[in-house]
């Protein structure tokens, strides 16, 4: 079914550690904080703790499947064929390749909105959108190598914006708002978990890449390294969100990341936020392209076709969907499916798969 990947296409342990904390940090940075506060109140950093180590002992799960199973075999892909036969397995691949393009889909458009709402409020979003449709295009079709060296830039731009923030808005924070502590229920803090495993999703693609990363063996610690880093990360723009607005506020502010942004003031730039945006896009594009590239090496394992093929059939069903997927609330319901069919895949799916590789293991020991 698969095959051994050639040297000359792999990348170096450490470069997982790119590829997961940019799969895992989407444009939903820019809002998260509102969705985990509505349940959860000040209690909602609980929620980013409970996913960040569920998330830890998933990615630990998918490194026993992908360990246990031949190097030409180590794949999602040949898995399904493997273990649910050639039926059941195609059409579970058949699913995996759409979950990822909706995926993908998800944050072109969400993207697009923000940067609709926020600069271009006036004006037609079809040039943007095909602008980015070609650079899509563009890096996806260099390869997995490509899309890493992508993954890599976005960190460092992630890095350079958002790590200083606390420096640069501690005169208005007020860590007052952070308390009471431990004042919500078990039930209150179960929804906030659930709104918040959305942002984690896009681990998953290491099912798929794990045969074009050397040395297998030591990339684990990276892979955990980017969700400890992810998970940082949240909690950080978490706490000063809770801290700059009251907690009234943070539920009637949609974006509180970029509203945190736009009221910095620094020389020579005046609207810090429309300058943050832009260089967003180099981390919206390391995001669709490895979730695209990923659908297209499923589909040219399980049938063969040719990814620049499949690429393009891809790419123009972007083009259609955005035409159906035109408002926020268009965008809201088709996230909110994306998100219940993600946490099903990662949450039952992986759990399945690592309990029948557990159980062949054993049968094979006996």
């Amino acid at each position: 079914m698969g095959k051994i990947v050639s040297d000359k296409f792999t990348v170096s342990p450490i470069h997982l550690f790119f590829v997961v904390y940019v799969s895992i940090v989407d444009v939903g940075i820019m809002s998260f904080q509102r969705e985990i506060v509505k349940d959860a109140g000040t209690d909602s950093w609980l929620s980013i703790v409970i996913v960040g180590i569920s998330v830890h002992v998933l990615v630990w799960m998918i490194f026993r499947i992908l360990s246990a199973q031949k190097p030409e075999n180590a794949d999602i892909v040949s898995i399904n064929r493997s273990y649910f036969g050639k039926v059941i397995g195609t059409s579970l691949n058949i699913a995996i390749v759409i979950y990822l393009v909706a995926g993908a889909f998800v944050s072109f458009r969400s993207y697009l909105e923000v940067v609709k709402i926020w600069i271009f409020p006036m004006m037609n979003m079809w040039p943007l959108s095909l602008l980015l449709l070609g650079l899509i295009y563009y890096t996806v079709s260099g390869g997995f190598q490509t899309i890493v060296g992508i993954c890599l830039w976005s960190f460092f731009s992630i890095l350079f914006f958002f790590v200083p923030l606390p420096l640069l808005v501690t005169d208005y924070l007020h860590p007052r708002n952070l308390f009471p502590l431990f004042d919500h229920s078990a039930m209150q803090i179960l929804h906030s978990t659930h709104r918040m495993a959305f942002h984690y999703l896009g681990f998953e693609t290491l099912l798929i890449v794990y045969p074009f990363i050397q040395e297998q063996a030591k990339s684990r610690k990276w892979a955990h390294l980017g969700v400890l880093s992810a998970t940082l990360m949240y909690l950080m723009l978490l706490f000063i969100a809770m801290m700059y607005f009251s907690q009234g506020q943070l539920l009637r502010t949609i974006w509180p990341s970029l509203n945190l942004i736009s009221m910095l003031e620094i020389p020579l730039m005046q609207r810090l936020e429309y300058f943050i945006l832009s260089v967003w896009l180099i981390k919206i594009l390391a995001n669709i392209s490895l979730s695209l590239w990923a659908a297209c090496h499923s589909l040219k394992l399980s049938f063969r076709v040719k990814p620049r093929v499949s690429l393009i059939v891809m790419l123009a069903l972007f083009v259609l969907l955005q035409w159906f997927i035109g408002n926020q609330e268009e965008i809201t319901r088709a996230t909110t499916i994306y998100s219940n069919i993600g946490l099903y895949f990662i949450y039952i799916f992986i759990p399945i798969v690592f309990v029948i590789t557990w159980l062949k293991k054993k049968v094979i020991s006996l």
